[in-house]
């Protein structure tokens, strides 16, 4: 998806576009009233006192309308881009979500990215319009003032246009390479500021932190790069400026020594102060033309945001989870050769197999998080679907908010269920009085790594779903609570994968599981 002028016209409210047009319309008048009012000033010599009073009221009239209908322009522009922003950060953040992109990345559009496109795109668009605006009035006024020199001012001003039509290209590929680089520099400053303990343990900040400031570096030297190239087309443009200016005015003063077509000097001033205004219009153009185009390949989205999926109960009441002849493969490495697997609702299967071997990668496929290289994966009588089961992952994911917040996801559970799954994971007599209101701060370590599984586990528990997959769930729990924990789940009548290294063989012995061992890249079923 590209964020172009089609997509800003469908996210402004039409009342909005129309009183932009009207405004900017209104506010682009002071071209013409420059000619106006001071091509008079020849005819003020000697007037009286009150034709001088009359011009004076006029003329702060005139100017008085048109600058209150800039300022109103501008107004409606804030609202407009606050319109803009609002739909451009909504579009990252559900592309960046659907397409799994890394946090880093995700986060580099939602704030260097956005905030350019805003700046040289939302912003610049608004400029473009009050200058095309202004462009266009004082062009047609200097061509009903004096006909050919007119069409000579005009002329001359298009000359300005010349070095960004050459430039835009290389403009838009040095905004790229910048998107790029700053990519790269925000991932660098996340892997310094996320892995602190790390690298405070083992005394390599220096040397790290060489690392950030050479990603930063290069970003920043990536800008200064299309700063200054920008301001260079700028300036081949301020130089054809002069040759738009003085053009005119040798040509006007030719015709007027040799009586030719009527040109004066009340011409002349009239039509250089209106021809001053396209000039300076044409060059706000070019300027916002070199910024829409710095901007082209940051408002290339990597798709289009897809709507939400509703949720629909479309799985049988005891679906069995089954592998059809299904391969799993990173490029050349082979992690699951063509496997046919028939897990039967309610069965308890350990995934076992050592370090790096690929269990977390077979949890994805069953999950539906990731999509078979060959066959299929079914729950019941359909595709297997990341919302059809539940995932509990090794690293529990929490955020700021409350428990209710945490354990619902801000979908809708009564209280009396969520105080019931607190209960069952141990958890109710230990977050204190009111615990669906006790705000967490994941990062403050305000909850111990076993309290955080706890939490997660009772997540999944809410949702009752046929199927949950467990990965290494309890590997920030005690003897104690893993036991308990894991009592818990196995007397659940769903359907439970689980990939440990830490196995507890009476539970895994009292409830019967089958476990499967991946070797050769096979599943392998031991007696």
């Amino acid at each position: 998806m590209t964020i172009n002028f089609r997509w800003v016209l469908r996210h402004l409210p039409l009342w909005l576009i129309a009183a932009l047009i009207i405004t900017a319309i209104c506010g682009s008048l002071e071209g013409i009233i420059n000619g106006v009012v001071l091509g008079q000033f020849p005819s003020l010599v000697g007037a009286s006192s009150a034709k001088l009073i009359r011009y004076l009221l006029t003329s702060s009239t005139l100017y008085l309308f048109t600058y209150t209908f800039l300022y109103l322009c501008q107004i409606l522009t804030v609202v407009a881009i606050k319109h803009l922003n609002i739909a451009l950060k909504q579009s990252m953040l559900t592309v960046s979500f659907q397409q799994g992109e890394a946090t880093s990345h995700g986060l580099n559009h939602l704030t260097n990215d956005a905030a350019k496109i805003e700046t040289n795109y939302f912003s610049a668009l608004a400029t473009l319009l009050t200058a095309i605006c202004g462009a266009v009035l004082a062009t047609t006024f200097v061509l009903s003032v004096h006909l050919l020199m007119g069409t000579i001012a005009i002329a001359f001003s298009a000359l300005t246009m010349i070095p960004m039509v050459f430039a835009q290209k290389k403009i838009g590929k040095l905004g790229k390479d910048w998107s790029q680089a700053n990519d790269r520099t925000v991932q660098t400053a996340n892997d310094w500021l996320a892995g602190r303990r790390e690298i405070n343990q083992y005394r390599t900040e220096q040397s790290f932190f060489a690392r950030v400031t050479g990603a930063l570096t290069n970003s920043e030297r990536r800008l200064q790069k299309q700063n200054i190239f920008q301001w260079t087309v700028q300036y081949g443009s301020w130089l054809l400026v002069i040759a738009a200016l003085m053009g005119p005015w040798a040509i006007g003063f030719y015709l007027m020594q040799h009586g030719g077509f009527g040109v004066s000097i009340s011409i002349l001033l009239t039509l250089t102060l209106s021809a001053d205004h396209v000039v300076g219009s044409i060059r706000q153009v070019m300027a916002v033309w070199g910024d829409l185009a710095s901007t082209k390949d940051l408002r290339k989205l990597q798709a289009a945001p897809a709507p939400f999926p509703q949720v629909a109960d479309h799985i049988s009441i005891a679906p069995a989870l089954t592998l059809h002849q299904a391969s799993l493969a990173f490029g050349d490495h082979q992690i699951l050769r063509p496997t046919t697997v028939t897990i039967p609702y309610g069965s308890k299967v350990l995934l076992t197999g050592p370090s790096g071997v690929g269990k977390t990668s077979c949890l994805n496929l069953l999950a539906g998080w990731q999509q078979p290289t060959t066959g299929k994966v079914d729950l019941g009588n359909t595709p297997v679907q990341s919302t059809d089961v539940t995932y509990v992952p090794q690293d529990p994911w929490l955020f700021n908010g409350t428990i209710r917040d945490n354990l619902t996801l801000t979908a809708h559970y009564s209280d009396k269920e969520l105080l019931a799954v607190l209960q069952e994971v141990g958890l109710l007599a230990e977050l204190g009085p009111d615990p669906l209101s006790r705000i967490l701060h994941p990062d403050a370590n305000d909850l111990s790594g076993g309290q955080k599984q706890r939490l997660v586990i009772a997540r999944a528990l809410l949702r009752r779903r046929p199927v949950l997959l467990l990965d290494e769930i309890t590997a920030g729990l005690d003897d104690k609570n893993a036991h308990a924990v894991r009592g818990l789940l196995y007397r659940l009548p769903q359907t439970i994968v689980e990939s440990a290294h830490h196995l507890d063989p009476a539970l895994i012995q009292k409830f019967h599981f089958q476990t499967y061992h991946l070797q050769d890249q096979q599943l392998v079923l031991e007696d």
